[in-house]
């Protein structure tokens, strides 16, 4: 088992002398720490991920689009109740569209709310 040495240093104010102490840390200790602090960072750096997106990658319905269809009719079939024109800026986005042209035939991934 190895150990790590630290020191610590105290003044005495009578003798002006310093006094050493040296306090035993483990290094199983350290490295269970490490190691703790790790998966943490880890951990939230995940949660942020998927709450910063809000949707996992599998919260998705793939449709096709036909005739007469329009983003804002998909909207508001798909996500009733929802602010039609923010469900239309996400879907633009899960699909990497610059414009709100949609033609039949075409296939959309409409994001859903878990």
């Amino acid at each position: 088992m190895f150990v790590i040495y630290l020191k610590q240093t105290s003044v005495r104010a009578v003798t002006g002398v310093k006094k050493i102490k040296r306090k035993k840390i483990n290094l199983f200790k350290i490295v269970r720490i490490m190691c703790i602090t790790a998966v943490l960072v880890m951990a939230m750096v995940f949660a942020l991920r998927s709450s910063a997106s809000g949707l996992t990658a599998d919260s998705y319905k793939e449709i096709v689009v036909c005739p007469g269809d329009t983003l804002w009719g998909i909207a508001k079939e798909y996500r009733p109740g929802e602010h039609t024109q923010k469900v239309i800026y996400e879907i633009m986005n899960y699909n990497n569209m610059e414009m709100t042209d949609i033609f039949p035939g075409q296939k959309l991934k409409i994001p859903l709310k878990n």
